[in-house]
Parts: C-alpha cells; structure tokens; sequence
C-alpha cells in the first residue's frame, strides 16, 4: 500500500523509507510546453544542498523506489462496473484523467477528479463519507497510484476499472465531452418539461424592460453583460422587491437563465417571467453588443421576515424536508453518513458555496451518490432554492433545521515558511502547480510538468519538484518512486526563496492539460464558439436517450423520493 507521511515526519525517520530522489529530464527544453515570457530569466545561483534548510525536518521530502507501493487496488471488469452503477448503494464514478481528456470524452456522469490535483478534488467531492469508488483512467499505474491516494484522503474503498477509458470506450459505453454535462443536459430537461418562457435575443431588443437580470455570481456580471441588466444571482431572485409585471432573467448561455426563470415560477412569483434565449452568446449571435464594466447597481430586496415567507411557499410547495436537530443528534451518534454545504450567494467568512454556482456545476461539489445532503446557510430563499433544485437533479437533499453555518475551517501556518529553499543550478526544476499559477509566477528556468505528465521524466537527470502543497509534495514523491525516478526532490511553493521567483506572466504556446479547451472564446467574441457551445448544450439529452434513458422526473413532478442520476441512467445501460 502506499506510504503517508505525516507533516511532522522528520527526515531522520524517513531514512528506511527514502533516499534522495534525482528528477531526470532531457533538457529543460523538453517540458517547456511551449511556454514564452518577455522577461530574461536570471541565473539560478548554486547554493550548498546542506544550507537549503535552518532544519532537518523542513528538507524536501526524498524517497527511493519501493515497491512495496505497488500493491495492486482492487479492480473490476467493465461488466462488474456496470452492475455496481445499477445499485442504489452509497457510490462515486470517479474519472481521473487530465481535465483536458476528461472535457473532451468521459463516462457519462462520472465526475473529474484529475491526478494533476487529486488531493483538492477528493476534499471537495468526497468528504467524509463512505463509499465504492468505481475509478477510470488511461493508465493502469497512475490510475493504481491514484486509488491509494484515494484511500488515504477519503473513507471510499477505490476499485479500478480494468481496461480504463479505453475499454469503456470500446465496449461501446455512454460517453460524451464537455464541462458540468449533469447539470447542463439538467438544464434542457428543465427547459423541456417546466413551465418557464422564452424570448428570442431580437424581441429582446425590441422591446427592453425596466427589471432584467444577470442572475450569474457578481465576478462574471462585473466582467460583462447585457445593456440593461442587473445583478441579481439566482438565489437571490426570490427575494426581489419589485412592482414591474414583466422580468427578464439571462445568463452567459442557457443553463443559469433556465434555472432562474423556472425559480421564480415556482416562487409564484407575481410577474411575466421570461429568459433570453443563449444569454450574452446569443446576443451576440443575434447581432447585438454586450457591456462591460457595468457598474454594480445595488437592487431592491425585501426584508428578511418576508424573505423566510417566500422560502416557505417552497418548502410547503414541493415538501422539502427539514433536517431536524434531533435526526442530526441520532445520525451522528450512529456514524450515518451524509455531507453538509453551506450556500450563500453572498460572500461569507466562512467557507460556503453560491447556490447560482452549485447548480450550474453540481459535479463539481457532490461526487458520492445515495448520500444525503444537508444545507445550510443565513438566507432561507439561498437554502429552500438548493434544496429543491438538488432534489430535482436527483440528491436527497434536506434543509438543515438550526440552519446556521459551518464553523470556520482554521489553517495552521507552517514554520516551514520561513524555511526558503535555494536551488543548485545543476538541477532541472520542474513545477507541479497548476498552470494557471506557473504563468504567474515560477522559480527561474523551471518547467510546467504536471503530474499526469510524469511518464516523461528520464531516470538520469537530477530533478526538483515543486508542487503547491506539503500534502501534494508527500503524495507526489511517492508516485515518482513508483515510476522509477530515482534522484528527485520534492518541495512545496512555499519552500521557495523569493529571490529565484520569476514574476513576469508567460502564456501557453500548447494547451496546458490541466485546463479543458471547449469552445474557449465564447465569451471572447468569438461566435463560432459561442454556436457551437450552444449547440453542445442542445445535443445532451439526445446524447442521453440514445445510451440510455433521461434520468429525472418532470420538473412538474414534486420531488418526494429523489433517485440518483447515475443509478438511474445506468438502469438502462446494458452492453
């Protein structure tokens, strides 16, 4: 099984474990993927490896091969795999390819958590609870790699899917590309089967309305919208104090536009209620102009005495469960599992989720199926509108009685961060960060190679590695052992002594493997993208009854039993 080491590990006690690793690479050159920066970079100064640290137990962590690490995780055929998805039992599909591949063909509804940044996707997704966690990759030893560092971070039990993506694929199994596909393909059932209304971007512009809004979060509006618009996120739409009979929702495309305008539907909302057709793509597609830097004009709310009013027109409406404190008392004595968000459409000092943002993505925050879901947060529209959309999307959702948030997550500040690392310039630096964070700023004359990547590295070079965390640069001194690269050390960004940083930002020549490129100008002026975007949306529920079967009830139904997507879809699945 693979090895942790905790942060208060000492490099003395690591001695049985490990031995300096050196990172090999053909030349620097080799995993520059491509990278340019108008600044020269300054020479690396050589620095005596014994001064690199004030103390042992802040030294990179170095390990020679063991192969030990490399017992096998449990695995299953594709045909074992299906019969796990068709089971209601706790369960998570886990795809843990580059975002890159993963955006342009999974598994239908299994969700991406990639090896570049595995340890962040499994605390998001996964929390606590227990689970199987059916995995998929494009390589039996990364893929193997991964399930034990899932083993570690989580409370799921891993079982591999022999064969990987490319036997799903030629078992003739439901795929399809794109971003946040559950909750976009959810988005045109909601348009098919609800009672929401459309306008066509031209009529829109025909005859503009004084209450129109951009329901997206605050960061997008703020970049660009439509003339006219405000900002009034979906969560908030509930809560508007308006005496217009006529309002107008929109987002960048269709899925946020939809949600909003069914929303207030459902809100029994005292208006004509329409959405602009493709948003601020369609608009452009229609022939008009969006607007930028729109000054953020503070919209008129009710109070919150009436705000918990219009939450109980839902929660009597479609019956949505409450949580009570003494269920919460029961379950956590008897170790049940269930997972607690804490929504706000507002920034909070604590760590919370925009209900806006959890619809539109939903794949990205809940990875485990069969799990109760419990939200909360300071305002009851933002929690009684998660909870309904959530249930409709298939998650057993339930509002949290005490509906207070969740106490503040505290981060321990290293002493290792007065602890700089200097660098001798005969090693080949190599950066693991994302690569968002590496075109910011980097250590001089180092590389992006992500951990995907590593299938690259040569034995014979003499690596550092830097990665973002002291979790990720444990977890990714142990795959290099497992790959043979036998000389490398591993450092966290944080280890890093200022002076070696370069600050200047570099662009991409190649596309970085950890971002997806799907129709990346759309929101650039580009309108092929922003049809052939629109279009990809259009194209989801075919994509789903021709594997298989749509797996949500009609949003007119009231959602008293919510039955998982995934299981429900794959019912129909058969080979």
């Amino acid at each position: 099984m693979a090895v942790s080491i905790s942060p208060e590990t000492s490099i003395a006690s690591l001695n049985d474990f490990a031995k300096p690793i050196t990172e090999v690479i053909s030349g620097s050159t080799k995993f520059v993927n491509g990278l340019t920066t108008d600044k020269p970079a300054r020479t690396v100064e050589s620095v005596d490896i014994d001064h690199l640290f004030p103390k042992k137990q802040h030294v990179g962590i170095m390990v020679t091969i063991n192969h030990a690490l490399h017992n096998p995780c449990e695995s299953m055929s594709i045909d074992e795999a299906l019969e796990r998805l068709r089971t209601p039992e706790p369960i998570a599909f886990i795809d843990i390819r580059s975002r890159h591949h993963y955006v342009a063909n999974h598994p239908v509804f299994a969700v991406n958590a990639p090896i570049d940044s595995l340890e962040t996707h499994c605390d998001t997704l996964f929390g606590s609870e227990s689970a199987t966690a059916l995995v998929i990759g494009d390589d039996e030893l990364l893929t193997t790699w991964a399930s034990h560092l899932i083993t570690q971070k989580t409370n799921l039990q891993p079982k591999v899917i022999r064969g990987g993506f490319s036997a799903w694929e030629a078992a003739g199994l439901p795929t399809w590309g794109g971003e946040y596909t559950p909750s976009k393909a959810f988005g045109e059932w909601v348009e098919q089967t609800g009672s929401m209304s459309h306008i066509s971007p031209r009529e829109a512009m025909k005859s503009p309305v004084h209450d129109q809004f951009d329901v997206r979060p605050l960061e997008e509006f703020n970049r660009f919208t439509l003339p006219g618009s405000r900002h009034c996120p979906t969560g908030r739409l509930g809560a508007l104090k308006t005496q217009q009979t006529h309002l107008r929702v929109h987002c960048a495309g269709r899925t946020r536009g939809i949600i909003a305008a069914q929303t207030l539907v459902d809100l029994d909302f005292p208006a004509t209620i329409q959405c602009i057709s493709g948003g601020t793509q369609g608009w452009e597609i229609a022939g008009g102009t969006r607007q930028f830097n729109h000054p953020t004009e503070q919209v008129d709310l009710i109070t919150s005495s009436e705000e918990n009013s219009r939450a109980q027109v839902l929660i009597k409406k479609y019956h949505l469960p409450i949580f009570t404190a003494t269920e919460e008392v029961a379950w956590l004595n008897e170790s049940r599992d269930f997972r607690l968000l804490t929504v706000c459409e507002d920034p909070l000092d604590t760590p919370s989720i925009s209900p806006t943002t959890l619809i539109q993505s939903t794949d990205q925050y809940l990875g485990t199926h069969h799990i109760p879901v419990i939200v909360e947060g300071p305002h009851a529209l933002d929690v009684s509108v998660t909870v309904l959309w959530l249930r409709r999307m298939g998650w057993d959702a339930r509002i949290r009685e005490t509906n207070a948030t969740a106490s503040q997550t505290t981060h321990e500040i290293s002493a290792q961060q007065s602890a700089f690392v200097k660098i001798e310039d005969h090693c080949t630096v190599i950066d693991t960060r994302p690569s968002r964070s590496f075109s910011r700023s980097r250590v001089q004359n180092s590389s992006w190679v992500p951990r995907s990547l590593f299938r690259e590295l040569l034995p014979t070079v003499t690596y550092v590695v830097i990665c973002e965390t002291d979790a990720t640069k444990r977890q990714t001194a142990i795959l290099l052992a497992w790959l043979g690269i036998e000389q490398a050390t591993c450092i966290s960004w944080q280890e890093v002594s200022p002076d070696l940083i370069d600050h200047s930002h570099i662009q991409h020549r190649t596309h970085p493997v950890d971002q997806p490129l799907f129709f990346p100008n759309r929101h650039h002026g580009n309108l092929e993208d922003a049809k052939g975007y629109l279009h990809w949306e259009h194209s989801l529920l075919p994509t789903l009854t021709q594997h298989g079967q749509i797996p949500w009830a009609p949003i007119t139904q009231t959602p008293t039993q919510p039955q998982s997507h995934l299981t429900e879809f794959y019912q129909g699945v058969h080979r």
